[in-house]
């Protein structure tokens, strides 16, 4: 399926996407997540590409900047398009290549779009093909990385709470309880410079691999043990993001920003 349009989803639902199926034999089935929380509008967007390989993407658009639902939406369809474009046989490169594509489009578009000169997004992008699995972002929008049912990796915010955790002043616990949680040192379209941290898994997907992207409405109610439980209750992406889903809701708060998920199970032929 083509990454050009950011995908609509049904809010509140878990919804299946395009399976696809890598040269390998391998099978990638994914679904998505969204819901506003207690905030009047989303400013969350999904997309996905399919050319070979598997390509997934989810962006926050900043609410305090006007037209984060823009922002999100161009960084959705222009990383997408980047990579299906691409023809760079290394596919960290595309990843890196394609957030910062998207970000000069987003400053581009600040520059003509009437209401959108602050327009701001997060940006979290996926590659999966048959020789490894490679993710890139900027912002505090996450990837989770299971294997075997564990936690292998996730993605580290470009955030000042991040930076407290990483210099040790603050317990990683502590990130979605600080008063600067939602301060970012990067994001597309800021005045900063853009920082994009990418990394492969190193190895070829195998049967068994969960990938995990999440918005920081998801991602602030779990502990990494917390996702490894409901993925353990989870045959398939539509069951792990409902159940995700199902938590937040149980545990939602006046000031409950969009909560939006992407999540991809690497399955047999």
């Amino acid at each position: 399926m083509s990454g050009a349009t950011p995908r609509p989803l049904t809010e509140g639902a878990a919804t299946p996407l395009p399976g696809v199926k890598l040269g390998n034999g391998l099978m990638l089935a994914s679904a998505a997540f969204s819901a506003r929380g207690a905030r009047d509008y989303n400013e969350d967007r999904t997309g996905i590409a399919d050319g070979g390989k598997g390509f997934w993407a989810l962006a926050d658009g900043l609410g305090g900047h006007r037209g984060g639902a823009r922002a999100a939406e161009i960084a959705v369809e222009a990383g997408l398009a980047s990579l299906e474009a691409s023809s760079n046989p290394r596919l960290e490169d595309c990843l890196k290549e394609a957030v910062s594509q998207a970000n000069a489009r987003i400053r581009s578009l600040q520059k003509i779009e009437e209401g959108h000169a602050g327009m701001r997004t997060t940006l979290v992008l996926l590659g999966i093909d048959s020789d490894d699995i490679v993710w890139a972002h900027s912002g505090d929008s996450r990837l989770y990385h299971f294997r075997d049912g564990r936690m292998v990796w996730r993605t580290r915010d470009h955030s000042v709470v991040q930076l407290l955790v990483s210099a040790g002043e603050i317990a990683e616990s502590e990130m979605t309880r600080h008063p600067e949680r939602s301060r970012l040192i990067s994001c597309l379209g800021g005045d900063n410079a853009l920082l994009i941290s990418a990394r492969s898994s190193g190895t070829p997907p195998r049967v068994g691999d969960v990938l995990l992207l999440a918005s920081d409405g998801m991602w602030e109610h779990f502990e990494g043990w917390q996702l490894e439980a409901a993925l353990a209750r989870s045959s398939d992406p539509q069951t792990f993001l409902t159940l995700l889903a199902t938590q937040v809701g149980e545990a939602m708060h006046p000031t409950q920003d969009n909560y939006t998920a992407i999540s991809v199970f690497v399955t047999g032929a």
